[in-house]
């Protein structure tokens, strides 16, 4: 087993230091804060607990050592792709940067919530300023005639949710293609460029509304309706919670409170934590495999299709209904439940590729790496509860329309 040396070089060290983050940040992504173990850890780089503790003080200091090297990354990137000559050419060269395959995978920071509140702080203003900077980019890409007008913002944070969920849809879709990270870069530059459809004028409406897939009101009197109403409820509001404070970061006392009810309330219909976030996954699938079906339905040639899915998707995170969002901890879940919703996952993403071939055929899409961007396109909308708020005033529409847009016709001035 290696130990640190008593004295280490600097570079000794800082190498160590930058191999423990490395390994960390996979763990987190895995496992979650509280399901990472500093153990494994330790195994993976043929160290002991007690060097590790050599360089941490614990987990929590872990964690947020790794969510600053992740801002700390970004930060690097942005930095290197401002020397582009347009707006637009800085984008690309952050998202190149960004998705490197050769590149460990970062820390998603997807569970700012659970460290302590001076640690958070710091993350997120560091996260800010970084989002700022890519902002700066779409601007600089519009002024100066390289970008078309767009909301900087939604745009912005598509963007970096598309970035974070690529290396956590590896663990989250079964079966995924070993070539498939060093193929987002090229798949992810080729959408934000020029989008997917053959037409980038295409006008898209929606033929079904979001508000068809909330639970209709129940009879009071019929006490299956109104058990069924309940666990809607709970599964919902819970939904909402482990999406904008993560997993780790929500407890059930926080779940009672929202609900106004009580712990022993919420034991009369689930057996503990784990039993809630496996029926919130499940009632997730449910709903994006009736977003599947709807889009089947009602979508009048393969883009369409494609696009239908991306806007519902959207919108139930607009409105509230909220399916709960795949971030870190795939590997936390138990190996039955993994593999249920893994392979859910992939034939959603099948059904997506399909619409493109679809698409290609009728002629309403271009050719471009379908397979790729069915699955790293899940990232458009999984990041939303991190930073979109249904009470923006622009959920009503405005968010899944920029959205769609930029699908559709990409970042490209023409």
């Amino acid at each position: 087993m290696l130990q640190p040396p008593s004295r280490p070089s600097a570079d000794a060290h800082d190498a160590r230091h930058v191999a423990l983050l490395d390994a960390a940040a996979q763990e987190f992504n895995a496992r979650g804060i509280s399901g990472a173990s500093i153990a494994r850890i330790a195994r993976t780089l043929g160290l002991t607990r007690a060097a590790v503790y050599y360089y941490v003080k614990d987990r929590d200091d872990l964690a947020a050592q790794c969510y600053a090297r992740t801002c700390a990354q970004m930060a690097e990137d942005l930095a290197e792709a401002e020397r582009a000559t347009t707006g637009l050419g800085s984008v690309l060269a952050f998202l190149r940067r960004a998705l490197d395959p050769a590149r460990p995978p970062a820390a998603v920071l997807s569970e700012l919530s659970y460290l302590e509140g001076r640690q958070r702080a710091v993350i997120l203003g560091a996260h800010h300023r970084n989002l700022e900077t890519l902002r700066g980019f779409i601007r600089a890409g519009i002024a100066d005639g390289s970008v078309r007008a767009c909301d900087d913002e939604i745009v912005a944070q598509t963007i970096v949710g598309t970035i974070t969920w690529i290396p956590l849809s590896v663990d989250w879709v079964e079966d995924t293609d070993a070539s498939f990270r060093a193929r987002t870069v090229d798949a992810l530059a080729d959408l934000l460029v020029d989008g997917e459809a053959r037409d980038p004028d295409f006008a898209f409406t929606p033929e079904v509304s979001i508000q068809a897939f909330f639970p209709e009101a129940g009879n009071a009197f019929d006490r299956r309706a109104a058990s069924t109403a309940k666990i809607e409820q709970l599964l919902m509001t819970a939904s909402q919670l482990f999406n904008r404070d993560g997993i780790d970061g929500t407890s059930l006392d926080g779940i009672t409170a929202a609900l106004g009810a009580t712990k022993g309330a919420l034991y009369h219909y689930l057996k503990n934590k784990s039993d809630l976030v496996l029926r919130c996954y499940r009632r997730s699938f449910d709903l994006t495999e009736r977003f599947a079906d709807a889009s089947e339905k009602h979508g009048r040639c393969g883009l369409e299709r494609a696009l239908l899915g991306l806007y519902l998707n959207v919108q139930a995170h607009a409105s509230g209904l909220s399916p709960l969002i795949l971030m870190a901890g795939a590997s936390a879940l138990p190996p039955a439940a993994k593999r249920e919703i893994t392979r859910r996952a992939r034939r959603l993403q099948r059904r997506f590729t399909g619409f493109g071939d679809q698409g290609l055929a009728d002629g309403s899409m271009r050719r471009i790496d379908f397979d790729a961007v069915s699955q790293l396109g899940a990232g458009a909308f999984e990041w939303l509860p991190k930073w979109f708020s249904q009470n923006d005033p622009r959920a009503a529409e405005i968010l899944a329309r920029e959205i769609v847009d930029l699908f559709i016709k990409g970042l490209r001035a023409r």
